[in-house]
């Protein structure tokens, strides 16, 4: 068996085992039957379906999030910056799905997992760019630091667990910047993205 789906498996057939316990009967007394035919490996087997086409889906979003950020960072515009903003909010949604199939040692939040640099909150803004009152804070400001992947996955919460360099809420905040609007979220200029 797959290695990764092996504990999708395992939490789908705890979950079979647990559901009788958990059932509430309907307000009108009748009883949950199961469907005839239904087996613990067909619910399984869905399960693992499930959980594989939405980490698909997560990947193929965050893929298009990845070309709509390389062309904000390429041409920075106004059609650009809107264009990874809506790749982010798509992405996200995706990824959003995914968090259901947490929660019992996976593949993404066990002790080696990547969650933490995935999506890991809430995070100290200033850690990674300008903040009101701060204009010179952050990673993206310090020109000692060559901004790689490697680089940004040891920055990721040294110090701290609130010192996100990575991730979900790292790439929302520099595409929206500080949210400081009662209407609405932060509305960063595509010029923050022009080099010089």
């Amino acid at each position: 068996m797959n290695p990764v789906l092996k504990p999708v498996f395992l939490a789908a057939a705890l979950a079979l085992l647990a559901a009788p316990a958990m059932a509430q009967p309907a307000a009108s007394g009748a009883k949950a039957t199961a469907q005839a035919g239904t087996t613990a490996a067909a619910v399984a087997r869905h399960y693992a379906h499930l959980v594989q086409s939405s980490y698909g889906d997560t990947l193929a979003s965050a893929l298009t999030l990845q070309k709509a950020v390389q062309a904000l960072i390429d041409a920075p515009s106004d059609e650009t910056l809107k264009a990874a903003r809506k790749a982010w909010l798509d992405a996200r949604e995706f990824y959003g799905q995914t968090e259901a199939f947490r929660f019992y040692g996976g593949p993404i939040d066990d002790k080696n997992g990547p969650e933490g640099r995935i999506n890991a909150w809430p995070m100290d803004e200033s850690y990674v760019d300008y903040v009101k009152d701060s204009p010179n804070a952050g990673i993206i400001n310090n020109r000692k630091v060559t901004l790689s992947k490697k680089q940004l996955a040891s920055l990721n919460e040294r110090n701290g667990e609130e010192n996100i360099a990575t991730g979900w809420h790292a790439i929302e905040f520099l595409l929206w910047g500080q949210d400081l609007s009662t209407t609405g979220p932060g509305d960063r200029s595509f010029e923050d993205f022009v080099d010089g």
